[in-house]
C-alpha cells in the first residue's frame, strides 16, 4: 500500500479528552476516529489490525473444535425476561421496538439467544458437549465511555457457548477455554493474569477475568504474596481480624455529641480515635424502593456488587435524601439498629471490634461502647466491603497485594441459570429431559488492540507485535526526487509485493526525512526499511524495537 493514497493519515495532536496511551496513539496514527460518545470507526490501518486480532482468535476456536456460527443482533426482549437479564442490565441494556410494535434488545451478550438456538434441534446426551462461538456487535448504554476503545458503547466480541450433560463435562470445557486465552494472549503477546470475578449480569457460579497488569487499567485486583489467590475487588475474600482483643467490653452509654459531628471525618477530629472505632451505615434503595441499610467499620467501604450478590439482588442504588426522610432520618443520622421497614445487613468484620462510638446518632447524642450481639444484631452478616492492600488471605495467612490492571477476556462457568427458565433440555441416556450446563467465553475485538497498544508502545508511538502489525514492514523512500533512487525504491516496493509481503511503502515525495521516521515511529510497523541516495544498493533495515540499524541486500532481507 502506498502511503501517499491510503485514507487515514498521522496527526500530530489527539483529542482533548485522551488519557490512555492507546486512545491518543490510536488517533494520532490514524488507526479510529469517533462518531460519537462511545462508538468508533476504523480505517483501513486500523481495520488491517482489527481484522488480524479477530484471526488470531478465530484460529484458536477453530483448534479447539469450537465452531462458529452468529445469531441476530436484535434479541426478543421476552428471551431476556426468562431469566430477569433486562433487570440485571438495567439501563445498560439498549431496546428498540419495530413499525409492528415488537420489542428487541440490541445484544449486550447472547446466552439468552444460544439456549434458544440449540434448544431448537432437542439435542441428546450424544451431541454434548457442544461448542460454539459468533464474532458479534454488541451494545451496551455505559453511562460513562472513556478511555478510546477501552471503555465503548458499540463493540465486536468473539462470544463462544459451551453446552454440557453434567457438571464435570462443563468444568472441562470451562479449562479448555480458559487454556486457550492464554494461548490467544500470548500470540497477542499480552501478560494476563486469570483472577476470579463476580459474573454480574451474566450470571452464574464462577467466573474468571484475564487481567493485563497496569496503572491504565480501571480494575482493582488483588493476588496473595504466599499461595497466589487471586480475585477482583468485587471477589475478593480476605479474613478479618479482631482490631483490639485486649480491650474489655465496656457498658453501653448515651452520650452527649455536638451536633456538628455527622460523617466519618468529623468522628475523627472530635474523638481523635482510628476510624475502624466508629460505625458507618450507608443506605441504598432496589428498583421497587425497598430499603436496605448497610452497617460497616469506619474504615470499611462498602462494595456495591458484593452488597448485591449477599442479598441476592441484581439492582441497588445509593438511596437519596428523599428515601432517608421517608424513613424518618436524614444524612449523618441513620441508625444501626431500630429503623421500621427497612432491610439491615452488616459485613463480617462489625463483630470484629469491641466497644464501637456511634449506631444511634440524634441532634446533641450518639450511642457510645457499642458492641455487635450485645446491643445490636442482624439476620445477615456477609462479606461486603471492600479488601485493602495488606489484608491477609483467606486460604493462608499471606497477604494480599493491590494491583491495577483492565479486563481483557472473561470466561464464565453459569451451570443452568439459563437453561432452565428457558427450558433447555437435552435427552439424557435414561430418555428424561434434563437442563442442559452451559458456559460462556468472551473477548472484545476493540479492546484487545486497545491493550495491546497499552502495552507495547514508547514515547515515540505503537510498538505493534509482528501477529496483528497492519504490516509487515514499513518502506521509507527518500531522495524521491533523484531518479534512480526512486526507481531503486519502487522496484524494491514491486518485489516485496510480488513475494506476498505485507508492505506500507511511504511513496510521498514533498515529506521531510524527519516526518516520515517519525510518522513510521508512531504508526508502529514492527521493521522499518529506507532506501536513499546514502543506502546505494542496498535497503537500510531497524526493527522498531531495537536501535540497531544495518545494511541489508534484497535477497538477505527475505531471510532476515
Amino acid at each position: 500500500m502506498r502511503y501517499s493514497k491510503l485514507f487515514g493519515k498521522t496527526s500530530k495532536t489527539a483529542p482533548g479528552d485522551a488519557v490512555a496511551a492507546s486512545h491518543k496513539l490510536l488517533w494520532q496514527g490514524g488507526f479510529i476516529r469517533r462518531f460519537t460518545s462511545g462508538r468508533w470507526g476504523f480505517t483501513p490501518l486500523g481495520m488491517r489490525v482489527w481484522l488480524k486480532i479477530y484471526k488470531v482468535i478465530q484460529d484458536e476456536m477453530d483448534k479447539i473444535g469450537c465452531q462458529q456460527l452468529v445469531v441476530p443482533v436484535l434479541h426478543p426482549l421476552e428471551v431476556w425476561k426468562k431469566t430477569n437479564r433486562d433487570e440485571a442490565f438495567g439501563e445498560e441494556m439498549m431496546v428498540v421496538d419495530d413499525h409492528y410494535g415488537n420489542t428487541f434488545v440490541m445484544g449486550a451478550t447472547a446466552e439468552g439467544m444460544m439456549v434458544e438456538l440449540v434448544k431448537m434441534f432437542s439435542p441428546s446426551y450424544r451431541d454434548l458437549p457442544l461448542e460454539i462461538y459468533q464474532f458479534s456487535s454488541k451494545f451496551r448504554d455505559d453511562k460513562r465511555p472513556r478511555g478510546g476503545l477501552l471503555r465503548v458503547r458499540e463493540f465486536m466480541m468473539k462470544d463462544a457457548y459451551s453446552f454440557c450433560a453434567t457438571e464435570k463435562q462443563i468444568t472441562k470445557s470451562y479449562r479448555k477455554f480458559y487454556n486457550s486465552y492464554f494461548k490467544i494472549a500470548k500470540k497477542l503477546e499480552l501478560p494476563v493474569i486469570p483472577v476470579e470475578a463476580d459474573s454480574g449480569a451474566i450470571g452464574g457460579s464462577l467466573s474468571h477475568e484475564f487481567l493485563v497488569e497496569g496503572d491504565f487499567g480501571d480494575q482493582t485486583y488483588f493476588v496473595c504474596d504466599k499461595c497466589g489467590y487471586s480475585a477482583n475487588i468485587e471477589k475478593c475474600e480476605f479474613q478479618r481480624e479482631t482490631l483490639n482483643p485486649g480491650e474489655k467490653v465496656k457498658p453501653f452509654k448515651i452520650i452527649d455529641q455536638p451536633e456538628w459531628v455527622c460523617t466519618m471525618e468529623d468522628n475523627l477530629k472530635h474523638y481523635k480515635e482510628p476510624l475502624w472505632r466508629y460505625l458507618k451505615n450507608v443506605v441504598y434503595k432496589d428498583k421497587k424502593g425497598k430499603i436496605y441499610i448497610a452497617s460497616v467499620r469506619g474504615d470499611q467501604d462498602v462494595n456495591e456488587i458484593k452488597l448485591k450478590r449477599a442479598l441476592g439482588i441484581d439492582y441497588l442504588e445509593p438511596a437519596a435524601d428523599k428515601d432517608l426522610k421517608k424513613i424518618g432520618t436524614r444524612p449523618g443520622y441513620v441508625h444501626s439498629w431500630g429503623v421500621k421497614g427497612v432491610n439491615y445487613i452488616g459485613d463480617l468484620g462489625l463483630a470484629m471490634v469491641k466497644n464501637y462510638i456511634g449506631g444511634q446518632k440524634e441532634d446533641k447524642t450518639d450511642s457510645f461502647n457499642v458492641n455487635y450481639s450485645r446491643d445490636f444484631k442482624y439476620e445477615l452478616l456477609a462479606d461486603i466491603v471492600d479488601a485493602k492492600g495488606g489484608d491477609k488471605c483467606l486460604n493462608c495467612k499471606g497477604k494480599l497485594k493491590q494491583r491495577k490492571g483492565i479486563e481483557w477476556g472473561h470466561v464464565f462457568k453459569i451451570d443452568c441459570f439459563y437453561t432452565r427458565p428457558q427450558e433447555g433440555y437435552f435427552v439424557d441416556k435414561d430418555g428424561e429431559k434434563k437442563p442442559l450446563w452451559m458456559g460462556s467465553y468472551g473477548i472484545g475485538i476493540e479492546r484487545s488492540m486497545a491493550v495491546i497498544v497499552e502495552v507495547h508502545h514508547d514515547g515515540k508511538g505503537i510498538i505493534w507485535p509482528q501477529s496483528v502489525a497492519p504490516y509487515q514492514y514499513h518502506l521509507i523512500g527518500l531522495d524521491l526526487h533523484d531518479q534512480k533512487v526512486k526507481s531503486r525504491a519502487e522496484r524494491v516496493y514491486q518485489n516485496l509485493l510480488n513475494k506476498g509481503v505485507e508492505v506500507l511503502f511511504d511513496d510521498r515525495e514533498e515529506i521531510s526525512a524527519g516526518e516520515k521516521f517519525a510518522d513510521a515511529d508512531l504508526i508502529g510497523i514492527p521493521c522499518r526499511l529506507v532506501v536513499s541516495k546514502k543506502t546505494k544498493g542496498k535497503i537500510e533495515i531497524k526493527k522498531r524495537k531495537q536501535k540497531k540499524i544495518q545494511l541489508t541486500s534484497f535477497n538477505q532481507l527475505l531471510f532476515a
